[in-house]
């Protein structure tokens, strides 16, 4: 049997049932129409994510599955109706004018990524997928900036005001680059002296803001106000991953010795391998940068905010005849997991090579009751795609379920749901490039129940900062770091955040008044930097990493943790270790 034709009849497990035969003869249908329509695709049909294809469908006039009412594509579309795509092509004029003869727009593209990323009508979807030069076309991955709001003093927190006095540093000499959504009311903040003449924006790089608009510019104020002395420059990280990473290396060719990000591209970033976003962080370390990149808030083990899950699969149960092979994977206590408020992405990876995985997993949504499917991602994995599955908009209660077809292997599995906390949930929280090796990831912890005074040892992690530690299963060339072993005794575990630091503190921008979040401990650490080479200008990026990593207050548990790092940073120890 095919294995794209199995289906996730052992779903009778998930209402707690123990074989597929008790499951209501409504879901059987349901869960047969899906699988029948996944293995009813075409190769050009294929080539759009499970999301697309349903939303192409849904545009015709048409339900996403036949025989299946309550599922829903849940892709949100542009005010125009038009939807955001990723498109993994080679850009190219032929494919521009082909997007732009069915009322498409270009609005980036990226030769060295094989990336462009459009806005085309949902009915013309399948249209561009059968093209012959389009591999792969995902729903566009949104930036997610890791802010919030309440007030927060960092710089005496960090004891940097004295520091500064003390050693007679202010970052002089140092080039710092800031990338965020946007640098929206950039030109107020340089009329109000929250920003230094010098601040400069790369060319076609301010971005766009949108709910947290201006955020980079109020990064840029936190970094000027513990280093006055440096010189800003800023990027945003986008359009798409692709243009994530080429604003990193535009920022090291402008001379950035240190560069910080808030960013992270949460339904689309590589977990377990370095993807573009993560070549080009490695690429820019190798260079002599110092790179340093925000923990994020979406919640950790220790705190009950966790909005993760990471284990080996484990088998729920085999189907039993007459159904297809297959099993669904067992979270322990049951054999689904829930979101305990709210909606968000719900996002499926497991430990396959990013561009060659050939074990299908599937991904499905029931209803809270688990009577019927109201949403799917079935992407078919057969040796040339991404191991991963996306549905949008999961709601609290509803069920989050992982199908393994029989043919494939037991993988390490990552679920996240960004928005919400996760009914069993685990640590392990960190996004992609952020907790890699050679990026300093960066905790937060609320520096306004120190300040005026300076952190001490009983201070603590933020409820919401994001935990580690993080797995890597593959180099950035696709090679194993464990040939063979790819579940949880396998691969690398990578000892992350490095560092924490404190939420921000004040600015001038609009909407960042009371600026809280790792987004703003990121660019305190990264001012700390400053102040650290430009005590001593001789210093490589890795000994100014390693003073940074040394130079902390040890909070939480002894020693480091998975939720502070080493410690909060303090810059009096860090200048002085200089």
């Amino acid at each position: 049997m095919n294995k794209s034709t199995l289906s996730i009849f052992t779903l009778s497990l998930i209402a707690g049932t123990a074989l597929a035969q008790d499951l209501p003869e409504a879901v059987r249908a349901q869960v047969h129409a899906i699988q029948a329509d996944k293995a009813a695709r075409s190769s050009s049909q294929r080539k759009l994510v499970t999301s697309l294809r349903y939303l192409s469908r849904e545009a015709s006039g048409l339900l996403a599955v036949e025989g299946v009412p309550d599922l829903t594509s849940r892709v949100e579309l542009e005010k125009d109706g038009r939807v955001t795509v990723d498109i993994t092509a080679a850009p190219g004029a032929a494919l521009k004018k082909a997007i732009e003869d069915v009322g498409g727009t270009v609005i980036y593209e990226s030769a060295r990524w094989s990336s462009v990323r459009a806005c085309l009508p949902p009915v013309h979807l399948a249209a561009i997928a059968g093209r012959a030069d389009v591999k792969r076309i995902a729903k566009g991955a949104k930036a997610t900036p890791h802010a919030a709001r309440v007030i927060n003093e960092a710089d005496p927190a960090h004891k940097a005001p004295t520091t500064r006095a003390g050693f007679g540093v202010n970052g002089a000499g140092i080039k710092v680059g800031v990338i965020s959504d946007s640098a929206d009311h950039y030109l107020d903040s340089l009329a109000k002296g929250e920003l230094p003449a010098s601040f400069t924006i790369l060319p076609g790089r301010s971005g766009i803001g949108d709910d947290n608009s201006g955020e980079g510019t109020a990064m840029s104020e936190i970094v000027h106000d513990i280093a006055p002395g440096a010189q800003l420059f800023f990027a945003a990280a986008a359009p798409g991953k692709a243009g994530f990473a080429e604003s990193i290396t535009l920022l090291r060719a402008a001379g950035c010795q240190i560069i910080v990000d808030d960013i992270s591209f949460s339904s689309d970033e590589w977990q377990f391998q370095d993807d573009e976003i993560g070549q080009a962080v490695n690429e820019v370390v190798e260079d002599g940068a110092l790179y340093l990149s925000s923990s994020g808030n979406e919640g950790n083990l220790k705190n009950g905010t966790s909005s993760t899950w990471e284990g080996d699969f484990a088998d729920g149960g085999a189907a039993t005849a007459p159904l297809p092979a297959g099993s669904v994977h067992s979270f322990g206590a049951q054999n689904f997991n829930r979101l305990k408020d709210g909606k968000s992405p719900v996002v499926l990876q497991w430990s396959d090579e990013y561009r060659s995985s050939s074990n299908d997993y599937d991904l499905y949504i029931l209803n809270a009751a688990g009577t019927r499917v109201v949403a799917s991602s079935t992407d078919t994995q057969d040796g040339t795609q991404a191991p991963i599955e996306v549905v949008d908009n999961v709601r609290a209660g509803e069920r989050i379920v992982i199908f393994k077809s029989a043919a494939a292997q037991p993988r390490y599995l990552r679920v996240i749901g960004f928005k919400s906390t996760l009914e069993i949930a685990t640590a392990g929280q960190t996004i992609g490039h952020a907790a890699t090796a050679n990026s300093l990831c960066v905790a937060s912890s609320d520096a306004s129940l120190a300040a005026p005074g300076p952190f001490t040892t009983d201070s603590l992690n933020e409820k919401s900062s994001s935990d580690g530690p993080h797995k890597m299963f593959y180099r950035p060339d696709g090679t194993p770091i464990t040939p063979g072993n790819f579940l949880a005794s396998g691969g690398v575990t990578l000892q992350t955040p490095g560092i924490t630091a404190g939420d921000g503190g004040k600015t001038s921008v609009v909407g960042f008044e009371q600026f809280y979040g790792t987004s703003a401990a990121a660019p305190a650490a990264a001012g700390i930097a400053a102040l650290v080479w430009s005590r001593n200008p001789s210093l490589t990026n890795l000994q100014v990493r390693a003073i940074l990593e040394s130079s902390c207050l040890d909070i939480e548990a002894a020693g480091f943790d998975v939720n502070s790092g080493n410690g909060i940073l303090m810059a009096d120890l860090a200048v002085a270790n200089a």
